[in-house]
């Protein structure tokens, strides 16, 4: 079987790797300077770096002429238009980590996590026009314990999907599985995170660190930076912003944890400086008491 891989961050690799065991990489698509871009160069795969939808578009001939099974797509980071993504035998096949039609957009393991659910899902499915609305091959469930942050989890969930991969590519192939349609009336959808979404007043911390209930949530302050915390690690962070002597200055929240249903801040960063205990922090600053 003849596959085109499509994905570029180092987070891919265990899927990369896994295909190339097991079958013909006939291509490589990544992003330049990648370490896809890496791999493929050291394994003398053939390998293309468009910088953009156009350059990939201007593919399409280099593609016809491999006449390649299937495409995976895993973590690549560009839109693939439509005469790409139709070209193999097979068509593509891409990797989202949700239960689709729920959290379709890239941003699935960060809004798992803070939601606060109890399992994460793979969905292995064809790729259509409009994102994460293709036909389902098969979907896995995997329970959380509750402290996972999002590298963690994603770093989980592709060594979970490279082991499988294999046993999907081969049974769709054979006519074992049968795409469904995605029900499209329970469809939700995730953004794409900016630095924006990580800030918490900080009117807000102090009233986690007391206990507080959200009024129309009824739960914890405390439980949902907690959450958020871990959905935000690594990008793009926690932080809230105190003022120091009439000037506003950033403060990124590294790590914290729960007791009794308060926030406990353990350590933080105040911008220019360098990490350091909450505790050291209300030292030298005793008016954020």
């Amino acid at each position: 079987m003849k596959i085109v891989f499509f994905g570029s961050s180092d987070y891919c690799l265990p899927i990369l790797t896994s295909l190339y065991k097991q079958f013909k990489l006939a291509a490589i698509i990544t992003k330049p300077h990648s370490p896809v871009s890496d791999f493929a160069q050291k394994n003398k795969i053939p390998v293309f770096t468009p910088n953009n939808k156009s350059e990939l578009a201007n593919l399409s001939g280099m593609l016809i002429s491999l006449n390649p099974d299937l495409a995976i797509v895993a973590d690549y980071g560009l839109i693939i238009p439509k005469e790409i993504f139709e070209i193999p035998k097979y068509k593509t096949l891409n990797i989202h980590f949700s239960r689709l039609p729920q959290y379709r957009g890239p941003s699935p393991v960060q809004y798992t996590i803070l939601n606060g659910d109890k399992s994460a899902w793979i969905s292995y499915m064809l790729m259509s026009e409009k994102m994460d609305t293709g036909d389902i091959l098969l979907q896995e469930e995997f329970p959380l314990e509750g402290s996972e942050t999002t590298g963690d989890l994603y770093q989980k969930l592709f060594e979970i999907a490279s082991q499988k991969l294999p046993e999907v590519l081969n049974d769709y192939i054979s006519g074992k599985i049968t795409p469904q349609k995605q029900e499209e009336e329970k469809a939700t959808y995730s953004k794409l995170l900016t630095r924006d979404d990580g800030f918490i007043p900080f009117s807000i911390l102090k009233a986690a660190m007391s206990g507080e209930k959200i009024e129309l949530k009824k739960e914890k302050y405390s439980s949902t930076i907690d959450r958020a915390l871990r959905a935000f690690s690594p990008w793009p962070g926690l932080w809230t912003e105190i003022r120091i002597k009439n000037e506003k200055k950033r403060l990124k929240l590294i790590k914290l944890h729960l007791e009794n249903n308060h926030l406990v801040i353990n350590l933080v960063q105040l911008e220019g400086k360098n990490p350091v205990s909450w505790k050291q922090l209300l030292e030298g600053y005793p008016i954020l008491h």
